[in-house]
């Protein structure tokens, strides 16, 4: 064997035994081991605590306890609730509501009847910088516009404003109002435009999309009134369901 070739063995020996010595010394490190494994569960809090979906609607669809928040399911959580009109019940409709969440541990700030007081609500909270709300109103009838107006991509631009500061949004339709929620509703495939604004296809799936969460406990224009809720006593019902499922 020559000279070039005993120096070539010789390398190649060299090169072995101090890759192997490297990988003993990783293998038998419990520091560097335990730095790793830190390391990798600092990136996955990271990652968790920096999901932007934090909403009721998400907690709700993906109910786990990988995703589970006390800071956004605290029923202290300011609440402004506003209903429209309906009839000579509004009043006696809103406080039974309104005493059922009280009563429940829930932090009602406002409540208020009237077919503008959504709007007014999603006005207040824009001029006062208001996040970690709930914002909770209640319809006899459907108008895409309202529905619009608090998507959270949705037309209103106040609205969008409202809803990047981390306020969660319920919109709620009783009585004699088309159901646009529940499936065979009458307005699941759509509902008509009014002086505000067009007609809105699949509503359902565009809230689903635009993170509002949507109750229905309607009559559906009469087509199913054993089940419609005429006092607000289901609605509020299927709203306190938000925090318990």
């Amino acid at each position: 064997m020559n000279k070039n070739s005993k120096l070539f063995i010789l390398t190649i020996f060299i090169l072995i035994t101090a890759i192997s010595s490297v990988n003993a010394s990783s293998t038998n490190n419990p520091d560097q081991s335990n730095i790793i494994q830190e390391h990798e569960k600092v990136t996955e809090n990271y990652r968790l605590t920096n999901n932007s979906n934090h909403t009721l609607l998400s907690f709700n669809k993906n109910n786990t306890q990988d995703s589970y928040d006390p800071e956004k399911l605290d029923k202290s959580r300011p609440i402004y609730f506003a209903m429209d009109h309906t009839n000579a019940n509004d009043q006696i409709i809103c406080d039974n509501i309104v005493d059922r969440l009280k009563s429940e541990g829930f932090n009602v700030v406002s409540a208020e009847i009237g077919p503008n007081k959504m709007s007014q609500n999603t006005l207040y909270l824009y001029e006062h910088n208001i996040s970690n709300a709930i914002v909770f109103h209640l319809f006899n009838g459907v108008d895409p516009s309202t529905i619009r107006e608090l998507a959270a991509n949705g037309d209103d631009n106040r609205g969008r404003i409202v809803r990047q500061r981390g306020n969660d949004v319920v919109l709620a339709w009783y009585y004699n109002s088309v159901d646009c929620v529940n499936d065979n509703g009458s307005g699941l495939s759509y509902i008509h435009g009014s002086e505000t604004g067009g007609m809105l296809k699949n509503p359902r799936e565009y809230m689903e999309e635009n993170d509002i969460i949507a109750i229905c406990t309607s009559s559906d224009m009469g087509r199913h009134k054993e089940n419609a809720d005429y006092t607000g006593e289901k609605t509020v019902e299927e709203f306190i369901k938000l925090f318990n499922n």
